[in-house]
């Protein structure tokens, strides 16, 4: 261990960077140094009205603090990693970043606007508060209906705004909320998956910032954690290639478990969402378009998170199931609610939300549970507001936890097509249950396009293909896996049956 040293830690004043700063003086005191703290100001805590791409320059949080380390008036800055320029100014390095808190960003929402909806728990139409055109443009991937506002001042500050009822949710950096343990009365939270909500470059590491000529650097150093430097590095590369900061609307995800780099830009034509091993292999999807067909296996669902993802990239997406569904002329519905009609009803497909349209109309009060965002999306937007379970999108998995949570006196009405898989006889409720089979599919009219890449959505339309084996083929899950086995057909199966989860196997079926 090098010598014992002193220093003179510069920080900004905000809550948040307090504790950081203490953070790093704790981590200083393990090693046997001693530190003092130093509060600095900068612009971007000044400026607290305008949104950051309406500033002009850059580090905004960063630029007066290492203006004091090159003058010598503190020996350490300690920043938010993201906060930080891609590139050093001259005579200063990024000499450690300690252990890395969560990466991903934070919904929190007024408890009394939240509901249940495709992607986010939130009502239609809902005002969302922040500042970042990163977390702008990827909410409205999720949900175009949100209406987004700007958001500023310090973490407390954007809480309070929430709970003061300016906004209907807020989106900030789990790894701040965690750090500052801030009362949420009244406040939802809900954690972004990274593969659908990508986070900043960087967010949730600290970077110590040193002059390179300080013969103490050798001392901080030694509290770098390998992993977190490394994914930081991974991350800041691209976006210091694609010669972007705060203002650029990108995030970039190292995911060290699986060894993938996970990347969002938004650009003129939309948005772009891609994975590779590396920084340059990242670089490279990011920069191409990829200018193929891709068929769909699916009725159309215009101005889908797929459809957007695709228009992105160039690619065309044609939508076009080779199955058709077609409700039962006198499908024998149950009629053991006389007197009321059912708490709820399990839509287990796009095809049951489709076929029992007038069934759902005809029961307006009832409430709907699918089980996953696909289902969710395919709903037409007068039942969107029905909403009130939403599962992960593996059907078992969401069937079983939506029972489980039934009580005895709950009725669930289970309109459900002849092939479906019936899940609800696998799993104990005590729920009253009344399914019905409710419509049949049958072979579509319509020939299969002509696409470079087939995404089968479903076995039944495996088993509808009359065509050769298609070139480069994609399986939603694995039982439409297990039906393109049986035929012998080659393809890669999506890890998750979202939109996330086909785009990324897609990619992966373009460039294997």
């Amino acid at each position: 261990m090098p010598e014992a040293a002193h220093f003179r830690i510069g920080t900004r004043g905000s809550d948040l960077a307090l504790w950081q700063a203490h953070h790093v003086r704790d981590l200083i005191a393990a090693a046997g140094g001693s530190s003092e703290i130093i509060v600095l100001s900068t612009q971007g805590d000044r400026e607290q009205i305008q949104a950051f791409e309406k500033l002009e320059g850059k580090g905004f949080f960063t630029k007066e603090i290492e203006e004091a380390l090159l003058d010598e008036r503190i020996d350490v800055a300690v920043h938010s990693h993201k906060d930080l320029e891609t590139r050093q100014p001259p005579g200063l390095a990024i000499i450690a970043v300690p252990e890395r808190a969560s990466q991903r960003d934070a919904l929190l929402i007024r408890e009394d606007r939240a509901a249940a909806g495709p992607w986010l728990p939130l009502p239609q139409g809902a005002v969302v508060g922040t500042s970042s055109v990163r977390r702008r443009d990827q909410l409205l991937l999720l949900r175009p209906d949100l209406k987004i506002e700007a958001l500023r001042g310090n973490v407390p500050t954007r809480v309070q705004r929430l709970q003061s009822g300016r906004y209907d949710a807020i989106v900030l950096a789990e790894a701040g909320l965690d750090r500052l343990a801030l009362g949420l009365d009244g406040v939802m939270r809900h954690s972004l998956d990274p593969r659908m909500f990508v986070p900043a470059p960087a967010q949730g590491a600290l970077a110590l910032q040193m002059r390179e000529d300080d013969p103490k650097v050798v001392f901080l150093s030694h509290l770098t954690n390998p992993t977190a430097r490394d994914g930081v590095q991974s991350e800041r590369s691209v976006l210091r290639a694609l010669e972007g900061g705060c203002q650029l609307p990108f995030g970039a995800h190292w995911d060290a478990p699986h060894a993938q780099l996970r990347c969002f830009l938004q650009t003129p034509s939309g948005p772009r969402r891609i994975t590779a091993p590396t920084a340059e292999a990242a670089l490279v999807a990011l920069r191409q378009d990829a200018p193929i067909s891709v068929h769909i296996t699916r009725a159309e669902r215009a101005g889908s998170v797929l459809h957007r993802l695709a228009q992105g990239h160039g690619v065309k997406l044609i939508e076009s199931s080779l199955v058709a569904t077609e409700p039962l002329k006198d499908p024998n519905i149950p009629n053991a609610w006389d007197n009321a009609g059912p708490d709820w009803v399990w839509l287990g497909s796009p095809g049951a939300a489709n076929t029992a349209l007038v069934w759902l109309q005809a029961h307006p009060e009832t409430r709907i549970a699918v089980p996953g965002n696909g289902t969710a999306s395919a709903l037409e937007t007068s039942l969107i507001s029905r909403i009130g379970f939403v599962g992960q999108g593996d059907p078992q998995t969401a069937w079983n936890a939506f029972a489980r949570a039934r009580i005895r006196e709950e009725r669930v009405a289970i309109p459900h097509g002849a092939l479906s898989m019936k899940r609800w006889e696998e799993t104990s409720t005590e729920a009253q249950l009344h399914p019905w089979i409710h419509y049949h599919t049958v072979p579509s009219t319509h020939h299969a396009p002509h696409a470079d890449v087939v995404c089968f959505t479903s076995p039944s339309n495996v088993q509808a293909w009359n065509g050769p084996a298609p070139d480069c083929a994609v399986a939603i899950g694995p039982t439409t896996s297990a039906a393109l086995s049986a035929r012998e057909y080659a393809h890669i199966t999506a890890t998750f049956s979202d939109a996330f989860g086909l785009w990324e196997a897609i990619l992966k079926a373009i460039n294997p």
